[in-house]
């Protein structure tokens, strides 16, 4: 049996994939189309749910995963895409609860009915984000 270093579980799912640090990694985040795409928003909360840890923790993940990645994020046209230190907690309203994370995480087995609204672009695009620094494996299957 193997305890992840970082959480103190038995082999976390979040910590089992070790992101590439390599600085010569480029990450490109997704773009509003492929966010608001029911299948991308789906797959992006079955991902989510499957990491098994709380709502209050996933803003954690994304911080650790993000702020620690040493390569280049990038938009689609090459531009830098830069998160600062309270874009998460503005990303989700200052909600310190995260609820909105546990009906995100409903989606994984209900069909949206549905494209997902504008206003929460920027935490689909934050959670994507962390999976395609994380895991690009997985990221590319929530893309497809």
């Amino acid at each position: 049996m193997s305890i992840c270093e970082r959480c103190g579980r038995d082999v976390c799912k979040p910590c089992a994939f070790k992101p590439v640090n390599d600085n010569k990694r480029t990450v490109v985040v997704a773009s509003d189309a492929e966010l608001l795409r029911r299948s991308h928003f789906q797959r992006l909360a079955t991902a989510t749910r499957a990491l098994g840890i709380s709502r209050r923790e996933i803003p954690n993940w994304i911080a650790d995963t993000i702020w620690g990645f040493r390569g280049r994020i990038t938009w689609p046209d090459g531009k830098p895409f830069e998160v600062g230190d309270e874009d998460i907690d503005l990303a989700f309203n200052d909600d310190g609860s995260f609820r909105w994370l546990s009906g995100f995480m409903y989606f994984d087995d209900t069909d949206p009915k549905q494209n997902p609204q504008r206003r929460i672009l920027n935490r689909l695009r934050l959670i994507d984000l962390a999976f395609r620094i994380s895991n690009p494996v997985r990221a590319g299957f929530i893309a497809k």
